[in-house]
């Protein structure tokens, strides 16, 4: 075999490959032997007909299957006695066979990167505030607050103000038809956020059982697609009026919540809480700082079949999260190929940083052993509330151990590089 390795760039080769010509015909008479038990050939009876005749009347098919065994394991014992890392199958270019003559072929293919990176420790960096301020705690409280609050009828006659709930039963039709778009029920907040202005405007001082008809004009770009563009009449009526109970921010309320004895209980356990996601959003940020300064300070190629990968992982995560959000990515109109050119830059930099933190875990034998696995799959299980079973179930299809051992790797990395790295204190805000 002759195979002459050629440099297009630092991750890009080819390789120009000649397979002997005894080779080449000892396969295919391997070939056309193994053929003549299930070829069929006027004249002859099954299993009977001479090689000969088998190789002529099946050149193709027998050379289609040559080229198929022979291509790949050439090239395989090319790369192995270049000792070269790929990335992925090779394409294979300018294929050329004469019977009786040596396979010629190209494959063009792609390497990992050979990296000698050691910068990698004392990296600058200011580490990431986690303080948390009082408004946030006091954020948190009044929504709990609001979550406790109840609706409760108004007793006394009077016209709906701003801030009431309105239970209303109401008609859509659209301007020039007859039949109504809609016929509904609702609560509606009176001057709430997501609460139409026409709706509010008309709403305030009626009273129950009271009815009224007006219209609301709809932008072209409206979200809702039967409503876009369109004017509607609404024909509504007040089924009851209620108020918002707000609840009292005191001991009474933090017992409501069945495990304080105090509000400062409440508060205090609020404010552990934010300390603790606080702290480990700000570890996740100090993470990633550490892994962009070495991304800019160490320029290499990264291989173009890893990147269009990364593209389409990071693709496939948007659909799942639009599916999630009940969007059909397939009725949206955008321009998916845009979409995913987008991606392109943030792809480059996830395959430079996996790269990377594989060269470092490589270069400190930083490695993953069975109880960081069990221990992973301990905090999914109680992140997720499933039985940790499930979890192992799921991770042991489509790779997915594989994936995790290596998400592993790449913290415990990420770790080394924050244990050695040189971090000013963050300045508080406060």
């Amino acid at each position: 075999m002759k195979a002459e390795l050629t440099d297009i760039s630092a991750c890009r080769k080819s390789f120009e490959i000649e397979i002997p010509p005894d080779v080449v015909d000892h396969e295919i008479s391997h070939i056309s032997q193994n053929l003549i038990q299930r070829a069929k050939v006027p004249g002859f009876r099954p299993g009977k007909a001479p090689v000969s005749v088998i190789k002529t009347r099946y050149r193709d098919e027998i050379v289609s299957e040559m080229l198929q065994h022979l291509l790949p394991k050439y090239f395989l014992e090319a790369v192995k006695e270049k000792d070269l890392d790929i990335v992925d199958e090779p394409e294979y270019e300018s294929v050329d066979y004469d019977s009786g003559k040596p396979v010629k072929f190209k494959a063009i293919f792609e390497v990992y990167p050979e990296l000698s990176i050691t910068n990698y420790t004392g990296i600058p960096a200011e580490e990431v505030s986690f303080d948390v301020p009082e408004s946030e705690v006091e954020t948190t409280l009044k929504k709990l607050q609001d979550d406790m609050s109840e609706l409760s009828p108004v007793e006394a006659e009077r016209p709906v103000n701003q801030g009431d709930f309105v239970e209303i039963s109401f008609t859509g039709t659209a301007a020039g038809e007859q039949e109504p778009l809609f016929t509904e029920k609702a609560t509606v907040e009176v001057g709430g956020p997501s609460t139409l202005q026409e709706f509010t405007e008309n709403l305030t001082g009626m009273t129950v059982n009271e009815e009224k008809t007006f219209s609301v004009t709809y932008r072209e770009d409206y979200p809702e697609k039967r409503l876009a563009g369109k004017t509607l009449a609404y024909q509504i009526k007040v089924e009851a009026i209620k108020e918002k109970k707000v609840p009292e921010l005191n001991d009474e309320f933090a017992q409501g919540l069945g495990q304080y004895s105090t509000f400062e209980e409440l508060r205090s356990k609020i404010r552990q809480d934010l300390e603790k996601h606080r702290r480990e959003h700000a570890n996740e940020e100090l993470r990633e700082k550490l892994l962009r300064w070495l991304e800019e300070h160490n320029e290499f190629e990264v291989p173009e079949s890893l990147v269009e990968r990364q593209i389409q992982i990071r693709m496939q995560r948007l659909l799942r999260d639009l599916s999630r959000q009940g969007i059909n990515p397939q009725r949206l109109d955008v321009d998916w190929a845009k979409i995913g050119a987008d991606q392109r830059q943030q792809a480059i930099r996830d395959v430079k940083g996996s790269l990377l933190l594989s060269h470092v875990a490589h270069k400190e034998k930083i490695d993953v052993n069975d109880h960081d696995v069990e221990t992973e799959i301990d905090r999914i299980a109680t992140e997720m509330n499933n039985p940790r079973q499930r979890v192992k179930e799921v991770l042991s299809k489509d790779s997915g151990m594989a994936r995790l051992r290596s998400q592993i790797q790449n913290k415990k990395t990420l770790d080394f590089l924050k244990e050695h790295a040189v971090i000013q204190p963050a300045v508080s805000k406060e």
